[in-house]
């Protein structure tokens, strides 16, 4: 039976005492511990160390700072912008529907005028009716007396009707009371010409 020895590897080895030794793979040698690399600080904190990186991350710093800044600014110009305009149209639609309202408002009062002209004019026509049946019951023609005078227009027509230009009426001469509720009398007629504020009038139906 053959006994073979084994021996380790030659190499560096921990020591009891905590350092390094080497072993030549049969006995210790009394050599100086190799030298540890140095691994060197952190990258980080060759960063902070490094004045260079330093003024470079101050200016990215001040770089985005002034983004963040410019964009604040743009954004808030482009919103007092829109909102400017907002207003402006607003302002101008207000101002549309004022001067809309106040022509409205004018052409109602110009039409209101007109019919306040118009009914005046009838008046005068019931007048000048009037004038000519009492000269007609005082010659004979018809019995008198002229109590009143109405006109009104013929053929569904109306005074307050501004797009008609011509209005014909019929007139009655009231000469008698029938005590209830009735008239009794003669017929006249008028046509009114509303352009030239001109009527002709007559005995009888129109």
């Amino acid at each position: 039976m053959t006994n073979e020895a084994h021996s380790a590897a030659p190499g560096w080895y921990p020591s009891p005492d905590g350092g390094m030794r080497y072993w030549d793979g049969s006995r210790w040698l009394d050599l100086p511990a190799p030298q540890q690399p140095n691994a060197g600080p952190p990258r980080w904190k060759s960063l902070i160390q490094n004045p260079i990186a330093w003024s470079i991350a101050a200016l990215l710093a001040v770089v985005a700072v002034a983004g963040i800044a410019w964009k604040v600014s743009h954004d808030a110009e482009i919103a007092a912008q829109v909102a400017a305009a907002e207003a402006a149209a607003s302002e101008a639609a207000q101002r549309e529907a004022d001067r809309i309202a106040a022509e409205k408002a004018e052409q109602e009062r110009r039409a209101e005028a007109e019919r306040s002209i118009r009914r005046v004019s009838v008046t005068q026509i019931e007048a000048s009716i009037k004038q000519m049946a009492e000269k007609h019951a005082n010659s004979s023609i018809i019995d008198g007396p002229i109590l009143s005078v109405s006109c009104s227009p013929v053929g569904g027509g109306s005074i307050d009707d501004l797009t008609e230009l011509t209005t014909i009426f019929e007139c009655f001469a009231a000469t008698k009371d029938n005590g209830d509720g009735t008239m009794s009398g003669y017929k006249y007629n008028a046509t009114m010409n509303w352009s030239t504020g001109s009527y002709t009038y007559g005995f009888g139906a129109p």
